[in-house]
C-alpha cells in the first residue's frame, strides 16, 4: 500500500453515510452512480447517444445526473422502494423469483424492475415521457444491482443493521453501518474525481472484457457473491446474523474492497452501455 492510499485510509469513516432505519437510499451514492453512468455515456454508439439526448436532455451531464433520480422519487413514491435492491439470503446462492421477488406495496425487486424498465425503453410505441422515465429507473438500478449488498441478506437489511466503528480519529462510539462503507464510504476515502475514475475504468476493460448480455437475474447472483466473500469478511461474521457490537474495519479490509468495487463500477457501466446501445441505438 502506499503512503498515498496510507493517508486515506487514515479520514474518518464518521463522513460514511448513515441512514437510520429501513433500507439505505441508495447504492453507490451520488459517486459511484455518475461514475456507471460515465463509462456508459463513453461506450455509447452515436445512435444510442443521440436517443439518450433525445429522451433525457442533451450533454453528458445531463445523463449523468439522470442516474441518481430514482432516488429523488424514491420518498415520494415508494411503491418503487423495493427495486433497488433484491434479498436473496446469505445461505442461498442462487435468485429465486418466487422467494426474492414477490409483489408488495413497496415493489417486488431490481432484478423484475430492469426487465420492466428495459421494456419499455426498448418500445418506441411508448411515449416519450414513459421511455424517459424507464431510462432513469434502467440506469440507476443496472448501477444498484451492482452494489454487492444489493443483493444478500443476512438478517441485517443489507448489511444496515451491522454496525461499524469509526476507523480511526472519529468521536469515540460514532458509528456507521455495513452498507453505507460500500455505498459511499470506501468511495469518498479517494480523492479521485469521477471522470479520472470512470476514464481509469474503461481503459481497464481494454485488458478485462466485461459480458454485456442483459441478465439481471445472474448479476444478482455475482454480486451476492462478492458480498459474501468480501463485504461480509468483516471480525465477527455468522451467517445467523449481524453482531450485537460494532465492528472495526481494518486498513486491510478497505484496502482489499477498493478494487472490488471499482471492479463493479466498471462493470456496471460497461453493461448499461451494452444494454442502451441494444435498445436505443436501433
Amino acid at each position: 500500500m502506499n503512503s498515498s492510499m496510507r493517508r486515506v485510509l487514515g479520514v474518518s469513516i464518521v463522513a460514511i453515510l448513515l441512514i437510520p432505519g429501513t433500507r439505505s437510499l441508495s447504492a453507490w451514492g451520488a459517486v459511484g452512480h455518475h461514475v456507471v453512468a460515465r463509462i456508459a455515456w463513453t461506450l455509447l454508439t452515436p445512435g444510442a447517444k443521440a436517443e439518450a439526448q433525445r429522451l433525457l436532455g442533451d450533454g453528458m451531464e445531463t445523463f449523468v445526473s439522470a442516474s441518481t433520480w430514482a432516488d429523488d422519487v424514491r420518498s415520494s413514491r415508494p411503491e418503487t422502494s423495493n427495486w433497488h435492491f433484491v434479498d436473496i439470503p446469505v445461505d442461498r446462492p442462487r435468485y429465486d423469483a418466487a422467494l426474492d421477488c414477490g409483489p408488495t406495496e413497496h415493489g417486488d425487486c431490481v432484478v423484475a424492475e430492469l426487465a420492466r424498465a428495459k421494456a419499455v425503453v426498448a418500445d418506441r410505441a411508448r411515449s416519450d415521457g414513459d421511455r424517459s422515465e424507464a431510462l432513469k429507473f434502467l440506469m440507476h438500478f443496472v448501477g444498484d444491482i451492482h452494489q454487492p449488498l444489493h443483493a444478500i441478506d443476512n438478517h441485517d437489511r443489507g448489511g444496515n443493521s451491522v454496525r461499524v466503528l469509526s476507523l480511526r480519529d472519529g468521536p469515540s462510539g460514532r458509528a456507521t453501518n455495513l452498507h453505507a462503507v460500500w455505498d459511499t464510504g470506501i468511495i469518498n476515502l479517494s480523492t479521485e474525481t469521477e471522470a479520472a475514475r470512470a476514464t481509469r475504468l474503461v481503459a481497464a476493460l481494454k485488458s478485462h472484457p466485461v459480458d454485456g448480455t442483459f441478465d439481471p437475474a445472474k448479476w444478482a447472483e455475482e454480486s451476492h457473491a462478492i458480498a459474501l466473500r468480501d463485504a461480509y469478511r468483516y471480525p465477527g461474521f455468522s451467517p445467523d446474523g449481524p453482531p450485537k457490537d460494532p465492528v472495526a474495519l481494518d486498513e486491510a479490509y478497505l484496502a482489499r474492497a477498493a478494487p472490488v468495487i471499482d471492479d463493479q463500477l466498471m462493470r456496471g457501466g460497461a453493461r448499461l452501455g451494452a444494454v442502451l446501445n441494444a435498445i436505443l441505438g436501433r
